[in-house]
């Protein structure tokens, strides 16, 4: 745990910080730390819960790729973006890109641009999008097929809290992983959807 807080945190900081990244970030007139804790709490989440995903998806690390814009010299790259932050290349020879997402409020949302994206993707590439959103506030995690949501689903909503962005409300039933058990494998995953016909 100590090497990874080392590598993830302390190495990222001084990373933004020498190169006057932390400063000038701004997003919608946040405050630049709010902007750097909540892209920090994502990065860490992403990196911490790899080894998590290779379970998961039944794949060695090396077939995961980070595919996000995160250049950690860059300030252009803070910028939001709906790219994905993973690539799985899947044993079956598909690949499947991952959009990992936490939240510590117990509100769960995914914003409409990374669904956009994520429907523009398979239908220029075929390749399909899994966001998997980490709610650390009740220890669970949500896995939701991005290209699938359906334009007028309910679950559909403009959160003020969000800028006023119309973002999508993760239904409780997307919820499959306590962070309390092991990983659940896809199949399992895929299970639980098709009984609750997702």
């Amino acid at each position: 745990m100590d090497k990874f807080c080392i590598d993830n945190v302390e190495l990222v900081f001084n990373k933004l910080k020498d190169y006057d990244i932390i400063k000038r970030l701004n997003n919608q007139g946040r405050r630049p730390e709010q902007v750097y804790f909540s892209w920090m709490r994502g990065y860490i989440i992403s990196n911490y819960f790899l080894k998590a995903l290779s379970k998961i998806f039944g794949v060695s690390l090396e077939d995961i790729s980070l595919i996000g814009d995160d250049d950690l010299v860059n300030i252009e790259s803070f910028k939001r973006t709906p790219t994905a932050d993973l690539e799985i290349a899947l044993k079956d020879g598909n690949k499947l890109r991952i959009e990992v997402q936490s939240g510590f409020v117990g509100v769960n949302d995914i914003k409409q641009h990374k669904v956009l994206e994520a429907k523009g993707i398979f239908e220029t590439k075929g390749i399909s999008s899994l966001a998997i959103h980490f709610d650390l506030f009740n220890g669970q995690v949500a896995f939701i097929k991005l290209d699938k949501i359906e334009d007028d689903s309910v679950n559909w909503i403009t959160r003020q809290q969000m800028e006023g962005q119309t973002v999508f409300n993760i239904d409780q039933n997307y919820f499959i992983w306590k962070l309390t058990d092991s990983p659940p494998k896809i199949g399992e995953i895929l299970d639980v959807k098709k009984k609750l016909k997702f």
